[in-house]
């Protein structure tokens, strides 16, 4: 966790992963509980890879947005393999959504 703002009746969260920020936006109020549960995690040093926190967000109804960063401090080959990564994983998501779409008509 690197960064928290307030937004009136919500909260953003950035949670970085190498080069991938999650912005969680949390309900002031009525998702404190949710929102310290993940901090906590994160703090004592639980592993999490990029599908475990979008399916822990997708299970705890937590919005969610995903954006790459370039980062200087990192090689051109690992900047170019965490792209492919990050692109690679939001293939897979919308191909999940896209098959409950059809199965459940929505």
């Amino acid at each position: 966790m690197a960064y928290m703002e307030k937004e009136g009746s919500s909260e953003v969260i950035l949670v970085g992963y190498y080069n991938v920020l999650f912005y969680l936006l949390f309900r002031v109020g009525l998702d404190e509980y949710k929102k310290n549960i993940l901090i906590n995690r994160i703090n004592n040093g639980e592993k999490m890879m990029m599908k475990d926190i979008y399916g822990w967000c997708q299970k705890q109804q937590v919005p969610l947005r995903m954006r790459f960063i370039y980062r200087k401090d990192f090689s051109i080959m690992a900047n170019l393999w965490n792209l492919y990564s990050y692109y690679r994983f939001k293939h897979e998501i919308r191909g999940k959504q896209s098959a409950w779409r059809k199965k459940y008509g929505t």
